[in-house]
């Protein structure tokens, strides 16, 4: 049984969209999204044959998704696995990354490079068919990009933009609205929300490129896991709420660092050189956020490593956009980082605690 289309879900506030974005997709009168795990099905005209090819739990998933960024959504087993099915489906010639963007797509694009798939160049360079690659915020250091004017720029020489939106996350920034082609999440972030599910989706605003990606990635068998889909379902329903209290929190942490004299990398502080811009950019439904992730500079390496040891309330740990707070030494993973550079993935515990924390670590 396949519900009513819930047809003015695009025109709903955030929170709306989020518990129902999915119920034209439905297929059951479950309340809460079944569980589904079969990976085959019994023949009938219409009807579903086999996982790899199409599930409900996942394309409840991708028209979520798909609602909170405004377009089509595709979903991937991992955020990596995202990145490279959207360069391999543009095919560019040339691919410019920006100067702090997160290692891992710095590391395929570098070595698909030297295997002759492109070339990696500069945003000056760019022509027809290139790729423009940005992120924003960026990782580690919340850098911003100005979506709108990249966009034009790029759509000027005929190159793609594709922007990774993890920190922003659908709720903070309209990216797909700002003029970008492609918009790339790691659900396994914020939008999972719990540190318990890997994913990642690509998001464009046309139906039909979205369906060749979908072809592309069934022949490819790049599915994500039925649970994986399920959990980050589960896990997008709060989304709105959990973004919100973390922006809220992460703000007062950027503070209480800032005024230890510390370098800190948090869009929200007017110190950060993307604040004025972050301040129109992400401002989603008429409201600034900055998002949960902020980074901030010790002297050192080694007083990083003693600054992590010592907390508690943080976990040291990486990833971020769970609900529990995470810190880590950036170098540790991205040798490109500053060898003092800490981040920081804000939850959802009290500011004062993670505050609290924070100042034992930094004054024993």
């Amino acid at each position: 049984m396949t519900h009513t289309r819930y047809s003015v879900a695009m025109e709903y506030d955030l929170f709306t969209a989020a518990l129902h974005g999915d119920d034209h997709v439905a297929e059951l009168p479950d309340v809460a999204p079944a569980l589904r795990p079969s990976t085959t099905f019994e023949y009938e005209e219409g009807g579903r044959t086999y996982q790899r090819m199409s599930h409900e739990t996942t394309e409840r998933l991708e028209a979520v998704l798909g609602v909170l960024e405004g377009g089509e959504a595709v979903a991937y087993p991992s955020g990596m696995a995202a990145v490279a099915a959207v360069l391999r489906h543009v095919r560019p010639r040339r691919v410019a990354l920006p100067e702090d963007v997160y290692h891992g797509v710095h590391a395929f694009v570098y070595a698909e490079a030297a295997r002759g798939s492109w070339a990696v160049t500069s945003t000056e360079q760019l022509e027809a068919g290139d790729v423009w690659w940005i992120e924003t915020p960026s990782n580690p250091k919340c850098l911003i990009t100005d979506l709108a004017a990249s966009a034009a720029e790029a759509a000027s020489r005929g190159a793609i933009t594709v922007a990774d939106a993890t920190f922003a996350t659908p709720i903070l920034q309209d990216t797909l609205g700002l003029g970008v082609d492609y918009v790339v999440h790691a659900t396994t972030k914020f939008i999972a929300g719990h540190s318990d599910a890997m994913g990642g989706v690509v998001v464009t605003a046309a139906a039909d490129v979205a369906a060749e990606l979908r072809e592309t990635r069934t022949t490819d068998g790049a599915i994500p896991g039925v649970l994986e889909s399920w959990l980050t379902l589960r896990g997008v329903r709060t989304l709105p709420l959990r973004v919100e209290r973390q922006s809220a929190s992460a703000m007062q942490v950027a503070s209480f660092l800032h005024s230890g004299g510390f370098q800190v990398w948090y869009p929200g502080l007017k110190t950060h050189p993307g604040h004025e811009l972050a301040g129109r950019q992400m401002a989603k439904a008429g409201v600034q956020r900055y998002g949960g992730v902020l980074s901030f500079e010790v002297d050192s390496a080694d007083t990083a490593a003693n600054v992590l040891s010592r907390l508690g309330v943080f976990t040291n740990a990486t990833s971020l956009g769970g609900v529990e707070s995470l810190a880590e030494h950036r170098l540790r993973v991205d040798p490109a980082a500053p060898p003092g550079l800490i981040r920081l993935s804000v939850g959802l515990e009290s500011p004062d605690a993670l505050i609290e924390d924070l100042r034992q670590a930094l004054t024993q």
